[in-house]
Parts: C-alpha cells; structure tokens; sequence
C-alpha cells in the first residue's frame, strides 16, 4: 500500500484533514463517532475560513439532517455506522486499483491549528456539535431551513456563507 497526501498546505482534501483529526484525537485519548469527525473538520474549516481567510479544505460542505457532512468523508467512514472511527480514509488509485492511505495534512502551523480545534469540540457528543450546527442563522439553518427553492444540488453550504458566520462568532478558543 502506498501512501497519498498533499504533502503541502491548504486547502487539503477533506480525508486528509481527517486522518489528522483523528490521530490527534487518539493522541489525547479520545475516539470519535462520524458525527464528530464531520462537525469536527467543519468547525475547523469555519474558524480557518474566519482567521486565516482562505479554505481548509478543498471539497464543499453539504447540508444534511445532522449538520453539515462532506460527500468524500462520509464515503471513507460510512462503515463505521455510529461506532467509534477506527480506520483511516484511502483512496483508490485507478490506475492501479490499489487503496491508498491518504497521510494527515503535516504542516505545522495548520496542524496546531487543528489540534486546538479537536481539544475544543472533542470534550462535545456528536449530538451536541449537530445542535451547535443547527443554531438559527448558522448555514447549516439558512440552507436546511429555507422557504425558497434554492436550486441548490445536495444543498451545498457556500466557503462564503461559513466564513460571515465564523467571523461573527465570539472567538471560543485562542488561535495563536
């Protein structure tokens, strides 16, 4: 098996962001159930769009019943039904047919980044992060709970709208 990752900064593929959340999490002695992982890498994503101003992530967020979801992340970790996660994402080459593990991102200043987001939201049950995400006028509620027809295909949560939403949200940790 070889091995796959961007081998540089962001924004990253979504599967190695959490490949990353996920060995820290077994880092601090945590697991985490899918519906952490995917609150987990979008709060991530929320704050790295409000502080850094660019994306952490390449893939859009999705909004599905429990919150936001990345189509790519929830292919990786379905398996896992509502058990703790305990693989890592891959990838197929197709070329070769062969599963490649997708290596954590590894820059430093990024992987701080992320470290401080998983110690913050860790301490939280996926169906608390789900509630947090569900607040009135997060994006999560402006795309799920919308009158109009949106035309909006797997009703994609816009970088734009994450990031206005962030940006207003009292800062919950230090990002230093």
């Amino acid at each position: 098996m070889t091995h796959q990752g961007s081998g540089g900064s962001a924004p990253y593929d979504a599967r190695e962001v959490a490949n990353y959340v996920l060995d820290e999490a077994e880092r601090i002695g945590i697991s985490l159930t899918q519906l952490q992982l995917y609150k987990i890498v979008y709060f991530a994503h929320g704050w790295y769009l409000a502080t850094e101003g660019r994306h952490l992530i390449k893939q859009n967020f999705q909004a599905w019943e429990y919150g936001p979801v990345v189509l790519v992340l929830r292919d990786a970790f379905k398996s896992a039904g509502k058990m703790s996660i305990l693989c890592r994402a891959e990838r197929m080459d197709l070329h070769t047919g062969e599963l490649i593990k997708i290596q954590p991102m590894s820059n430093e200043s990024d992987c701080r980044f992320v470290s401080k987001i998983v110690h913050f939201y860790s301490s939280f049950d996926g169906w608390a992060l789900s509630e947090i995400t569900h607040e009135p006028g997060s994006p999560w509620s402006a795309v799920w709970n919308t009158d109009k027809p949106t035309g909006n295909l797997g009703l994609r949560i816009s970088n734009e709208m994450i990031k206005e939403y962030f940006e207003r949200l009292p800062r919950k940790f230090v990002m230093n």
